[in-house]
């Protein structure tokens, strides 16, 4: 570490011990015999716990971040932990023990951040309670050094939803790698959003499989019960919004007392960003379709940020710069009208951007000179997204009544720049004439100006073998083929909250790219409820658009499918529905409603709505157009689950798990899998275009889901 670099890491540690709940600490130059307190009995004290587990986050070569939250069941006053680490499971030789505090302050939640470690090597680590007993054991590690070859193993999760499944694609990545070959085991978990979701209902939700509500293993009924404020009612049964910090915190607390989580956050370090239900569905800065929130934005931000380990602050410089990182930092806002924006679409109004600014968390992580890892934040800087509210309404889940001409959504995404800077006033909508509504606003971003800089100079740094941007919505288009609607296209759009609602700032990420001379890079991402694989292009509106970059986008872990969405969000329209579902129960399809969408996605409206009058898959195929939507390799959406990634210099290649609808608890067993989906993504040269190879299934095939 240079004198600079030394430097900083003094002023960080000195901020970040300033902060409430957190702790920096050396490890010792020589380890130590384990001291007359570390005898650390295993199990619950009589007094103590730790309900929601232990965790680590973001290996640095010298530093990892270790979390607990500790609970004292006689007083609920603070509690004095002493942290161990040990090489070694036996703890036989300690290189930290450390005494620290869990206080109200923080809800009893420690962060310690750990430097002085050697660089690509596994740790153990405990946290032992005054009266002698051990939390669970933790398992951590350490990245590799800059300049050093080394492999990388990474599990993908997102969307996981306590109420609506259990989390038991956790139990089956953990059986998976239990079982897995020596250098393919995972090194750590990277959750790329929706880590909890704040629509909370009161009971138990019946699930759309069974009707029946969920169950614990000890026939307890799966719920989040009451919001400690009571909760804003949403206005669709009984599901209440958090109001307060205390009702944020309260969701964290449920979903991590979830035993596949916890065993999870024991087992790997995780890397960390979020999506939009970690703060309110669908928000933007701090604003959403039914107004301002500026006051859940900071307590949302306190919340992840108490709960949800991660180094920001961390001083590790990145190859662009200084990581623009920052821990979170309490600030008093009040709930205002959204103001000014700039040029950008970022709003001027103080509490917006005092709200935003109290945490930062889009940074890089370097894995040795394999890989750079591209952490982004696509909701505190992103604009309205393309498709205006005056067409989609105010509900805080809004959708146009069937997908529209990608046209009108780049149309509005420009706003006053759209035409060299003569907007129309007015769109031609279903065959109606309406006023555009953004002829007068900036033009949309997903990143803002200055995260999309830090993103480019980043990518154009670094030297790393491989590029990973993780995001939090996919970038690729998905387009529905409504040729059969009176003003359909080929490639109609339905979901603008992901970057199809953002197409300009895509497109001239992806000429940087282009014009940058880059290769081997990758985005990682999750949000749609499903699994595909496929490619993001500089603009989908050319005859041939160029394939940019790969992208590869995992399911939910317990959210609803986006089978299942679409079903609900179609039902109003028979064509629509026509070609998302029909009775599977002729195929032998594992359940009575079958998916035709997947067809729709990758061979057109004709091939699923065949499918879905005939069920007979030869029939689809004969009429299928892979012209459609020519950039997507595979579609799954029925899937839950997650994918894994074996990194090595030569290629990536990807492995798909999907499991069952998990609806039954499986935390502690083995869930059963649906099918395993391979590809690999060899690595390519400057100025040539990625590929993929021919996708592998084993088990149960995804209902014509794959595209050869």
């Amino acid at each position: 570490m240079s004198r600079s670099n030394e430097f900083t890491r003094r002023e960080f540690v000195t901020r970040f011990s300033a902060l409430s709940g957190c702790f920096a600490i050396s490890a010792y130059v020589a380890g130590c015999k384990t001291s007359p307190r570390g005898d650390g009995r295993r199990g619950d004290s009589p007094r103590y716990r730790f309900p929601q587990g232990i965790a680590s986050a973001d290996p640095q070569p010298d530093a990892v971040l270790l979390w607990a939250r500790a609970i004292d069941n006689e007083t609920q006053g603070p509690v004095a932990l002493t942290l161990q680490i040990a090489p070694s499971a036996e703890f036989s030789v300690l290189v930290v023990e450390e005494t620290i505090t869990a206080t109200a302050s923080t809800d009893f939640t420690v962060r310690c951040f750990v430097d002085g470690l050697q660089s690509n090597r596994w740790y153990w680590y405990r946290f032992l309670t005054p009266d002698g007993f051990a939390s669970r054991l933790g398992r951590t590690r350490t990245a590799p050094d800059p300049d050093e070859d080394a492999a990388l193993n990474i599990a993908m999760f997102s969307c996981q939803n306590y109420e609506r499944g259990f989390f038991n694609a956790y139990r089956r990545l953990i059986v998976d790698d239990l079982a897995a070959e020596a250098g393919r085991q995972i090194d750590l978990c990277i959750h790329v959003g929706d880590f909890i979701y704040e629509n909370v209902n009161g009971g138990a939700l019946p699930t759309p499989a069974s009707g029946q509500k969920l169950r614990h293993a000890d026939g307890s009924i799966r719920t989040a019960g009451n919001l400690p404020s009571g909760g804003e009612p949403r206005g669709r049964g009984d599901e209440v919004l958090p109001v307060t910090l205390e009702d944020y915190r309260y969701i964290y607390k449920t979903y991590l007392s979830d035993p596949a989580i916890q065993e999870a956050r024991a087992r790997y370090p995780f890397v960390c960003i979020w999506d939009d239900h970690e703060v309110l569905n669908d928000y933007w800065q701090a604003y959403h379709p039914g107004g301002s929130l500026q006051q859940r934005k900071v307590a949302g931000n306190q919340a992840w940020f108490e709960f949800v380990p991660a180094i920001l602050s961390d001083a590790q410089a990145g190859p662009a710069g200084p990581n623009p990182a920052k821990d979170f930092e309490f600030v008093t806002v009040s709930d205002a009208p959204q103001g000014e924006f700039d040029a950008d679409y970022l709003s001027q109004e103080p509490n917006t951007r005092a709200a935003t600014d109290s945490i930062t968390i889009y940074r890089s992580l370097r894995w040795g000179r394999l890989a750079e890892i591209l952490l982004t934040d696509g909701r505190s800087y992103r604009g309205p997204r393309g498709l205006d509210n005056s067409i989609l309404g105010s509900e805080l889940i809004a959708y146009p009544r069937a997908p529209i001409d990608p046209e009108l959504i780049r149309i509005m995404n420009a706003g006053r720049t759209a035409n060299d800077n003569q907007p129309p006033e007015s769109l031609a909508y279903e065959g109606e004439t309406i006023p555009n509504p953004r002829r007068d606003s900036p033009r949309g971003a997903m990143l803002g100006a200055t995260q999309k800089q830090w993103l480019k100079q980043t990518l154009a740094s670094s030297d790393a073998r491989w590029k990973l941007i993780c995001t939090n919505v996919p970038m690729m288009r998905f387009g529905f083929d409504t040729r059969f609607k009176p003003y359909g296209t080929r490639s109609s759009i339905f979901w603008t909250d992901s970057w199809d609602g953002y197409p300009l700032e895509r497109q001239e990420i992806m000429e940087f790219i282009i014009e940058s001379n880059l290769s081997n890079v990758v985005s990682l991402t999750g949000d749609r409820h499903a699994h595909f694989a496929g490619f993001v292009c500089d603009d989908y509106e050319q005859q041939r658009p160029a394939c940019v970059i790969p992208e590869l986008v995992g399911a939910s872990i317990s959210a609803e499918d986006r089978f299942t969405i679409q079903n609900i969000l179609f039902a109003n329209d028979a064509e629509l529905l026509q070609r998302t579902r029909f009775n599977g129960a002729s195929l032998g399809y594992y359940t009575e409603a079958a998916p035709a969408m997947n067809a729709w996605l990758l061979f057109g409206h004709e091939s699923a709505r065949l499918l879905g009058a005939t069920a007979d898959t030869a029939r689809a195929l004969e009429v299928a157009e892979s012209a459609i939507n020519a950039h997507v390799r595979y579609a799954d959406s029925d899937a839950y689950g997650f994918y894994t990634l074996h990194v090595t210099s030569e290629q990536i290649e990807a492995e798909f798990v999907v499991i069952p609808m998990p609806i039954r608890d499986e935390s502690t067993g083995t869930p059963a899998t649906r099918r395993r989906v391979r590809v690999a993504i060899p690595a390519w040269e400057p100025g040539s275009e990625p590929r993929m190879t021919e996708i592998e299934v084993a088990g149960e095939p995804p209902l014509l889901g794959v595209k050869s």
